[in-house]
């Protein structure tokens, strides 16, 4: 199949809130094999955009759907079971549990038994830890993170912590992947290493959209970038070409995101 027809689509998603007109027939398509950047000043919409995708907000219009087939009316956790999963602006990992063990959270989706009965002993569960322990261990391992995988979330720096939950994510080889602020809370440094570990995530067959307010980030990372403004969509294009439209720099370049 041609990768550019392995998509996720919305088309003409239509949001209100009590009247209020969230997301006003907005139509994006992120691509498999791409890095799609959503910019847009704060309360464009690009969070409420995220949650129509992922299904936790039902929008009034419009459809979505991936690789051909209609997400409409789907809850998360079945979105989530054919393969499209997000990160949130908040890191947020289990304090009690180890770093290999929150990265096995990830895994709910491809076992019958969940993660928890593969954490408890005699468990039916039990004989499943092997395998998701194996592969969050190559998650983390993959991600520079292997040894840090006995260690609690609160032992890490908080770069490290968005790692361990972007590893969480991409457990179960998802197909698409939605980043919102992943670099929210991080310094320099670590931004940077964020920037070049998502390059390294990125593949032909994975679908990657990342929300972010880091404009180096952004320009550095993506292949294409939506800017979207009240809910609708203002222009989409390559970087340099979103650079060098005059409303997006005096209007959003220069804006806190949501």
């Amino acid at each position: 199949m041609d990768q550019r027809t392995r998509a996720l689509r919305g088309e003409n998603i239509a949001l209100s809130f009590g009247g209020i007109k969230v997301l006003r027939g907005l139509s994006v398509e992120f691509c498999a094999g791409e890095v799609t950047g959503l910019i847009g000043p704060n309360g464009a919409g690009k969070t409420s955009l995220f949650n129509c995708l992922t299904g936790a907000y039902q929008p009034q219009g419009g459809s979505i759907t991936f690789d051909g087939r209609p997400l409409d009316g789907l809850s998360p956790a079945s979105r989530a079971s054919r393969g499209v999963v997000r990160s949130f602006q908040t890191v947020a990992l289990c304090p009690d549990l180890t770093v290999v063990e929150n990265v096995m959270m990830g895994l709910a989706r491809n076992y019958h038994a969940g993660w928890l009965d593969a954490l408890l002993p005699l468990s039916r569960g039990r004989r499943e830890t092997g395998e998701m322990q194996n592969a969050a261990v190559e998650a983390l391992a993959s991600l520079g993170l292997a040894d840090a995988r006995d260690l609690f979330p609160q032992q890490l720096p908080p770069g490290m912590q968005r790692l361990v939950e972007i590893a969480r994510a991409i457990v179960g080889k998802p197909s698409v992947l939605l980043l919102d602020e992943p670099a929210a809370g991080l310094n320099n440094a670590e931004t940077r290493d964020l920037t070049q570990t998502l390059r390294r995530i990125a593949s032909p067959d994975l679908v990657m959209v990342i929300v972010e307010h880091d404009m180096d980030l952004v320009m550095s990372l993506c292949d294409r970038i939506y800017v979207i403004n009240f809910g609708e969509v203002v222009t989409c294009g390559p970087p340099e070409a979103v650079r060098r439209n005059e409303n997006v720099v005096s209007i959003y370049l220069g804006s806190d995101d949501d």
